[in-house]
């Protein structure tokens, strides 16, 4: 005999509810890293409406704040409220006091960094926010009209250069982002975006200087750190690239981008087992990472794994149909197959 099934487990409204919020973190944080900052923000307040408290969402909602948005006083609540619900994440504490010396108040910052090094946070990262800290009051600015504007860019502002490199309209992001670089010299976001504007149209060394000076604007943006090592990478400074996109990788493990780009600053360096593992790393987070397929087929060809090289290649060409490179790459390969008929390489020619 068989014994009658017992009630089904219904689940509980809070675990119905803590699960429909993890999406709305989720889809919050895929808006939030394609500068999709006005949906980001949206859905960021949208969980805070339901859980006042959420540790994530509040730290989340802080740096679009304080980073992407320039609004270091608009962020501070919201880093606050992270702190509460838990004072044991090092980025939080991190993320608070950076907010606060962009507020101008270095002195509160220093005044917590012993309680935030007692809760975690690395002598490293308490000496980044101690060198950004002045040692005496500012000269206060002459008064004039030619003075940079005290403010910050606008959301529209920041999306129209976002909207021009998306266009690839370059030449034309490039004045816009010198214009706001003029305008708010101090505007992390504005220097990084020049700098993207500027290394496409083959300006490295121009490039290289305005992301350097994005990065000591925002010393926690994985982003900007990234975009300077990959400049570092191509001016042949491989050490450098190495340790900013090491930095970058701290701040943001999930950074595809950084994972591959580090990759190729480790195969440059003979370190050929790390950059193998950053490249999976990165094709691990995203399956469809074209160039990453492209370059672990240069350590697999470089290893004599042909099979394993084809693969990846006809991966990426499958994901990139115009990927000139990769193809050039499998038919370099091809060539060398032991077990590929002339005519089987003459139709990948011919495709």
């Amino acid at each position: 005999m068989f014994a009658a099934p017992g009630p089904v487990p219904v689940p509980d409204a809070q675990s119905l509810q803590d699960e429909a919020l993890e999406d709305i973190l989720a889809r919050a944080i895929a808006h939030h890293g394609a500068w999709e900052f006005a949906q980001a923000q949206s859905a960021y307040l949208e969980i805070l409406r339901a859980q006042p408290q959420h540790a994530d969402a509040n730290h989340n909602l802080g740096v679009l704040l304080a980073i992407q948005l320039q609004q270091p006083q608009q962020a501070l609540p919201y880093f606050e409220a992270a702190l509460d619900a838990d004072a044991s994440k090092v980025q939080f504490w991190f993320s608070y006091l950076d907010a606060l010396i962009r507020n101008g108040q270095p002195e509160l910052a220093r005044g917590l960094l012993p309680l935030a090094r007692s809760c975690g946070l690395q002598l490293a990262m308490a000496n980044a926010l101690v060198e950004r800290m002045p040692s005496a009051p500012p000269v206060p600015a002459r008064s004039g009209a030619d003075l940079p504007d005290p403010g910050e860019p606008t959301a529209a502002q920041l999306q129209e250069l976002v909207r021009l490199f998306g266009q690839g309209a370059y030449a034309q992001g490039e004045d816009a982002a010198r214009a706001l670089v003029r305008r708010f010299p101090d505007s992390g976001f504005a220097w990084k975006a020049l700098g993207t504007m500027l290394q496409p149209q083959g300006r490295k060394d121009e490039a290289l200087a305005a992301k350097e000076r994005a990065v000591a604007l925002l010393p926690q943006d994985a982003e900007a750190l990234c975009n300077l090592g990959r400049s570092y990478f191509e001016l042949g400074q491989v050490r450098a690239a190495i340790d900013a996109l090491q930095r970058a990788l701290a701040l943001r493990d999930d950074y595809s981008e950084a994972h591959n780009n580090l990759g190729l600053a480790f195969n440059a360096d003979g370190q050929i087992d790390q950059a193998h593992r950053c490249f999976l790393r990165a094709i691990e987070l995203r399956p469809d990472f074209a160039e990453a397929l492209n370059n672990l087929s240069g350590i697999y060809n470089a290893h004599g794994m042909v099979e394993q090289a084809l693969q990846v290649l006809h991966q990426a060409v499958s994901v990139r149909p115009d990927y000139r490179i990769a193809f050039d790459n499998l038919l370099f390969v091809l060539n060398y197959h032991p077990q590929r008929s002339a005519e089987e390489i003459f139709e990948s020619y011919c495709e």
